[in-house]
């Protein structure tokens, strides 16, 4: 393959070898135990087996520090990525009633899923130059989308056909196209600096943050960005229940409406900052995030019909498509090449952390201020993340018009 092809068809596997084995825990592993018998509350246990995702930082140092068959981050992807068809092919030979052989599959599926994360969000950072990285990340992201799709749609389809088992072999199956991707995708050139021992791995990434200008800026706006969409995602298909439409209304126009939008959103993040750079973009999608957020409200008050349904859902998967994009983008680049899976590690759990936050109060939220209160509290929540993103774009170090943010990061 041609160089410029090789790195991003190498980060477009990649993204579907991550997407899929997400949910085979998130989606099939319930869809499975339900089939199985397994009562509800067992179920929702269940859901611990996800815990991995949040906490990856913690053995993410491993990943920069060690470097299995001398290859610090292929190595990495190629273990997790044997254990994990390993694991699910595990599934396909177990009772879903032995509780204990599941409990373990489903954590032993989980950790891998997200030590290859680590592993494949380093290689990466590392593989692609900062003009491939836009470009990089949305090929990632496309893989990834259409990875989640093949195993939840295809899956549960194929599930009443061939029955679990098969549908285990089958997703274990489709997951060889990542050790074969990296057959023609070499260890990255730009390393950085080798760790001297795991608790440089440890401290160095770390620090790193720590004695940027406006570090504490940095972490807040990672927090604070997507806080208002995280909000009401916690509670969009209640919302939309709630408001008149049917569960088959919703699945039709998610299935049908939403993977080609958010595809689409991902596209036009990468158009946007080849022509107007990071700090622009996530000034513009950012108030594009607010005022969809707001918009949405207007399904409260319309007359159900599917096609006002289709409309904003399309509307919501572009702008989340596109701004997921655009901040994958930056998170990215702030990484220190040679401690990158420590360090995006980190910054993707800060990220993460209000969707975790605020699952709980969210319910309480509705019953207080209402349904079109609760999405108004979700736009005016936008806020806070762009305020700190205009002390972050203003010229200086650690702003995201520096060199870190990316290519013609600029000024929004």
């Amino acid at each position: 393959m041609r160089r410029r092809l090789r790195p991003l068809v190498t980060s477009f596997v990649m993204g579907f070898t991550c997407g899929a084995p997400f949910l085979v825990v998130a989606t099939l592993f319930q869809a499975w135990l339900k089939d199985g018998g397994v009562d509800i509350t067992l179920i929702g246990l269940f859901a611990l087996a996800k815990l991995p995702y949040s906490v990856k930082f913690l053995w993410a140092p491993a990943l920069d520090y060690l470097a299995p068959f001398g290859e610090r981050r292929r190595g990495f992807i190629f273990l997790s990525q044997l254990s994990l068809i390993l694991g699910i092919l595990y599934f396909s030979t177990i009772n879903p009633k032995s509780i204990i052989e599941v409990s373990i599959a489903a954590i032993w599926v989980s950790f891998s899923s997200a030590s290859q994360d680590i592993a494949v969000d380093a290689y990466r950072r590392e593989d692609l130059s900062d003009e491939e990285l836009p470009s990089g990340i949305s090929a990632y992201m496309w893989g990834y989308r259409l990875g989640m799709v093949a195993v939840s749609g295809g899956g549960l389809i194929l599930a009443d056909i061939q029955g679990w088992p098969q549908v285990f072999r089958l997703a274990a199956l489709c997951l060889l196209v990542g050790p074969l991707i990296l057959l023609f995708s070499p260890e990255p050139k730009r390393g950085g600096e080798h760790p001297s021992s795991f608790l440089e791995s440890v401290r160095a990434p770390i620090l790193d943050f720590i004695r940027r200008d406006k570090a504490l800026l940095l972490f807040a706006f990672v927090l604070l960005y997507r806080l208002g969409e995280q909000l009401i995602m916690s509670l969009n298909t209640v919302f939309f229940l709630e408001a008149g439409y049917s569960k088959t209304q919703i699945g039709l126009v998610v299935k049908g409406f939403g993977l080609t939008a958010t595809l689409f959103g991902v596209f036009l993040g990468r158009l946007w900052i080849g022509r107007k750079g990071v700090g622009k973009s996530l000034w513009a999608f950012g108030w594009l995030q607010l005022g969809n957020i707001a918009a949405l409200t207007a399904l409260w008050y319309l007359p159900p019909n599917i096609s006002y349904l289709a409309f904003f859902i399309t509307l919501d998967h572009v702008i989340v498509g596109a701004c997921g994009m655009v901040f994958a983008t930056y998170l990215t680049a702030q990484t220190r090449i040679g401690y990158t899976a420590t360090q995006y590690a980190i910054l993707t759990s800060v990220m993460a952390l209000p969707a975790t936050i605020l699952s709980s109060p969210a319910g309480w939220l509705v019953s207080v201020l209402g349904w079109p209160g609760f999405y108004l509290l979700g736009a005016v929540l936008v806020l806070p993340g762009l305020a700190i993103l205009r002390a972050l774009t203003r010229p200086g170090p650690g702003s995201a018009a520096s060199p870190r943010a990316g290519p013609d990061a600029g000024n929004p």
